[in-house]
């Protein structure tokens, strides 16, 4: 049976709570009994400190290639054409391809041996790329690297789904995702630093050192995921957890009506074909990588670069735009603590939409104030709390076939990777700075059209929610009915007397 338009403008904007909405709760719903904030104590630390460390070495590893260029790796390679361009695409290419398999072997191979081995690789391979003297050495290296590291958003994406209840996931997601802004503003601070202490030392430039000291940081985060990195509540083997807490994860996975099924089967790609979450979750994630959030930080630098109508320094250059990512991160936390304690999930979403929606038209329409302009880059780059958002509530729509989750999450994340890389090298070229029009004027578009799409999954979840209900309450009455047709008979018609 159709659901009528009305039963959709009801339910778009409800919490997916339902009648059972906790109270407001920061941390833990009312209620919640000493033991089993302990074990959620327990849980949170190990998790939440290598998710958090793992993400943060990523972007740390990441952003170490430009600090390095600009810090005298331009002159030693004599990279003075668009070989830094080409090292960047060989690193994107290296992310797109590299989350499929990697979340696909997550449900082979144990992911506290996967995830910490690939990021022991890509920290070795950074330490080495400070012996490269051409950029021909760089290229494959740059690939490598950025391979390994595609394994380590989808990666703990999968693993947090794989422990928190719907009430949990959203801030546990927050907090990882909080660690890429961190990594990124770090990155500059210990190029400074490097700069300022370490430069010919031992006769090895600055930028040389920069890529030693984040591949030792790199390969000792991945020796603490090896030793505290749960896995998953169907296979843990970690040791702080007894055997009545590891019974209790998975019991309260089932409380929250995701028991998931993990053995392998060769039909697993047809399985996602079927599934409607795999291509309207994956046109989503392309949505969000299209916003100006993506480049907000260098466009806004590019701005007060080439500001012809004031003079901002070298040090405000680099520093002004980090405010968007303590902004970022402020509205992380806030937009995702809402959710998981509401479950209004459409409320957030919608009004960081309008959020981005503001910043761009500004951006779009450039003759503006000075403070109009510079609260446009703030909310046009705020993309930020979507993405916990976004991931957590494909985590929860594809519950129940640990598989078909592990490949949608690497099929997202491959292809939002693929349209970022389009967009900006063809929509933001440091050639259109300061204006970007045609870029502001795309993602404008963009981002109108993610407001139309979320719509649509919103729409397709509450269906989906429907039609379970329904099925359930059938075999409900369908058991009913078997009961009341039961004959009883009488001991006497059994002839036994």
């Amino acid at each position: 049976m159709a659901l009528s338009l009305s039963y959709y403008a009801k339910n778009l904007f409800a919490s997916s709570y339902g009648p059972t909405r906790p109270a407001f709760f920061i941390w833990h719903p009312q209620g919640t009994p000493p033991s089993e904030k302990k074990l959620l104590f327990k849980i949170d630390f190990f998790i939440l400190t290598y998710g958090c460390l793992a993400y943060f070495t990523k972007w740390l590893d990441q952003s170490n290639l430009s600090n390095a260029y600009v810090s005298g790796m331009r002159e030693d390679l004599a990279m003075f054409g668009t070989e830094f361009n080409l090292a960047q695409t060989c690193f994107a290419v290296g992310q797109i391809l590299g989350p499929i398999p990697a979340n696909l072997l997550l449900t082979w191979i144990p992911p506290r041996l996967l995830l910490p081995g690939l990021e022991l690789v890509w920290g070795i391979l950074t330490i080495a790329t400070y012996a490269v003297t051409n950029v021909n050495q760089l290229y494959p290296i740059r690939f490598i690297v950025g391979f390994l590291e595609g394994s380590c958003f989808v990666g703990i994406q999968y693993v947090l789904g794989s422990w928190y209840k719907r009430t949990e996931l959203g801030k546990r997601t927050a907090i990882f995702a909080c660690a890429a802004y961190v990594g990124t503003m770090i990155s500059g601070y210990l190029q400074s630093a490097v700069l300022a202490s370490l430069d010919g030392k031992n006769g090895i430039s600055a930028w040389r050192w920069v890529f030693i000291i984040d591949g030792i940081i790199t390969i000792v985060i991945a020796a603490y995921g090896v030793v505290f990195f749960p896995d998953t509540p169907y296979s843990t083997k970690a040791f702080y957890l007894s055997a009545e807490d590891k019974a209790r994860c998975i019991e309260r996975l089932v409380e929250d009506g995701r028991e998931e099924t993990s053995n392998f089967t060769w039909d697993l790609f047809l399985r996602s074909v079927k599934s409607w979450q795999l291509y309207v979750l994956t046109v989503l994630w392309m949505f969000w990588n299209t916003t100006v959030g993506k480049v907000a930080n260098t466009v806004m630098q590019l701005y007060l670069k080439n500001d012809p109508d004031h003079s901002w320094t070298l040090y405000q250059v680099n520093n002004i735009p980090t405010a968007i990512n303590g902004w970022n991160i402020v509205m992380v936390l806030l937009l995702n603590i809402y959710v998981d304690t509401t479950g209004r999930r459409m409320a957030a979403v919608m009004l960081n939409l309008a959020i981005l929606l503001f910043g761009t038209i500004c951006l779009v329409v450039w003759q503006i104030p000075l403070g109009l302009r510079v609260a446009a880059y703030m909310c046009a780059g705020l993309d930020g709390p979507l993405s916990p958002i976004y991931y957590s509530w494909a985590n929860l729509l594809t519950g129940g076939d640990s598989q078909v989750r592990a490949l949608t999450l690497a099929i997202m994340n491959s292809w939002g990777g693929a349209v970022s890389a389009v967009m900006q090298q063809f929509l933001y070229p440091v050639t259109d700075a300061p204006a970007f029009g045609k870029g502001f004027k795309a993602s404008l578009g963009f981002v109108g059209g993610m407001c139309v799409w979320v719509v649509l999954v919103r729409a397709l979840e509450l269906r989906a929610e429907h039609g379970k209900k329904r099925l359930d309450g059938m075999e409900a009455q369908s058991g009913a009915a078997a009961a009341e047709e039961t004959v009883v008979v009488p001991i006497e018609q059994k002839g036994l007397r």
